[in-house]
């Protein structure tokens, strides 16, 4: 069989899939949990105990196998002021803002920028005044890790007085703009 003749039976059909069918990421096993020491663990522990979960919420929109084409795409909502810590992933990663606006260090990403974070690079970005929705792109990956450096402690103590002052505006906060958009996620 000729190349070509590989790649035409090879080919796939169109796939769609719906916002509404997400799934919460850590509901599937595409990212492992967290890795961090013990100590940094524990401190993470204060900041969700003050309220720090409330402010995030990550859906896996799409999840191929290596025969279907090997793309995920995860859905990232981080509402208004959130803190992504600083981590690291085992692959490359593509970002695009689709709404809000991410704070990198100096730098204010806007819905339609983006950036590209390649493998062990650490990053961390805050969610802008009005929260930021993200799609994170990945190919030709089953699995992926995180990994939390140790947190200072005068980023776990800003951390927690954060988390305890948006914890009610946040919990407040169902639906992404997109997916009330859409419909997904209860939105009407």
């Amino acid at each position: 069989m000729s190349t070509n003749t590989q790649k035409k039976a090879q080919k796939r059909g169109i796939s769609l899939f719906r916002a509404k069918d997400a799934v919460d990421l850590m509901d599937t096993d595409l990212m492992s949990q967290p890795e961090m020491s013990p100590d940094t663990q524990a401190a993470f522990g204060t900041n969700l105990a003050a309220g720090l979960g409330a402010g995030a919420q990550t859906k896996v929109l799409l999840r191929q196998s290596k025969e279907e084409g090997g793309f995920s795409l995860v859905t990232l909502w981080f509402k208004p002021g959130y803190p992504l810590p600083r981590h690291t992933h085992d692959v490359d990663c593509l970002y695009y803002v689709i709404s809000g606006s991410a704070i990198m260090g100096n730098q204010t990403l806007r819905a339609g920028d983006g950036f590209f974070v390649p493998e062990d690079a650490p990053y961390q970005y805050n969610a802008g005044p009005e929260g930021v929705e993200v799609l994170e792109i990945r190919h030709g990956v089953e699995h992926f890790d995180m990994k939390i450096p140790d947190f200072r402690p005068e980023v776990v103590n800003a951390v927690n007085q954060l988390a305890q002052e948006r914890r009610d505006e946040w919990e407040q906060m169902h639906v992404s703009p997109t997916m009330a958009a859409n419909g997904a996620n209860g939105a009407t």
